[in-house]
């Protein structure tokens, strides 16, 4: 039922919100020096992030599950992911350390909260900061990762699929699936970081107090992949001036191979699947 009403949701709010932003004359700037195929995108609606969260808290209302503190969480990193989208429409983006700093100090916040209710190792201070690292390094490299129509949100409902019982997973797919119906390709709406940052700080925070933190790093493969590979590429181009990657995060790497868009979406999802399938086949 949580599913359902969230899809239907988010299927109505994120059309609501494309017509919104169309109205307005608000779209995304596209990145002069990425894959030529991705100018064509030069004003697309974005920040739908706020219609599909929106339609999955108000679905997740109807049948809580004991975990509606994450919505704060997630609401803390939206508003944060939305500064630097209305930020990136004029041209002034929050800078890297100050997004940083903010997103530590609020997951600092959550972490002292859930050292209370789980534990991960014998010292209460090496949990903080481990669910501190998690819920930062999720939403950044959910954010890495939203680079490509249909691929965040095809990606995040995967990683979602093995807490399917509990009504807060159930709200965020459905809000998700809602949200693809308008963003597979080619894409009427962008989720923005609005919506990338809040999903990656809600699903580590999901996976730490359902005690999965140990496999989160399986699960979300392909976003560790997407953040590994800018990593790399930074530190391989100031040692040797020269790039690993044709470019990154990694899904531009293989557009720049020739690999269509909808062909990254299918295979990283693909690899998704398997990840979750291999991190939770053997859980009791």
């Amino acid at each position: 039922m949580t599913l359902a009403l969230s899809l239907i949701l988010s299927w109505l709010f994120v059309g609501l919100w494309t017509g919104l932003m169309k109205g307005l004359g608000l779209g995304k700037k596209v990145r002069k020096d990425g894959p030529k195929t991705h100018l064509a995108k030069e004003g697309t609606p974005s920040m739908g992030g706020v219609a599909f969260l929106l339609a999955g808290a108000l679905a997740y209302l109807l049948a809580k599950d004991g975990l509606a503190f994450l919505w704060l969480l997630g609401l803390g990193f939206g508003l944060l992911g939305l500064l630097d989208d209305l930020g990136g429409l004029k041209g002034r983006p929050l800078r890297a350390r100050e997004k940083l700093a903010l997103q530590s100090l609020m997951a600092l916040v959550f972490a002292l909260y859930a050292v209370q209710k789980v534990a991960y190792t014998p010292y209460p201070l090496l949990d903080v900061l481990l669910i501190a690292l998690a819920v930062v390094g999720a939403a950044n490299a959910f954010n890495f990762t939203d680079g490509v129509d249909g691929l965040l949100a095809s990606v995040g409902a995967l990683i979602l699929l093995p807490f399917h019982a509990l009504p807060l997973a159930q709200a965020l797919v459905g809000s998700l699936l809602g949200f693809l119906w308008h963003n597979a390709p080619r894409a009427k709406v962008f989720m923005g970081d609005v919506g990338s940052q809040a999903l990656g700080a809600m699903v580590a925070g999901l996976y730490v107090m359902e005690k999965a933190l140990w496999l989160l790093p399986l699960a979300a493969l392909v976003p560790v992949l997407e953040v590994v590979s800018v990593v790399l590429q930074v530190a391989y181009f100031r040692r040797t001036g020269r790039r690993l990657f044709r470019m990154t995060p990694l899904h531009h790497h293989f557009e720049l191979l020739g690999w269509e868009e909808s062909k990254v979406v299918f295979r990283f999802a693909v690899v998704t699947a398997l990840a979750v399938a291999l991190a939770f086949g053997g859980r009791g």
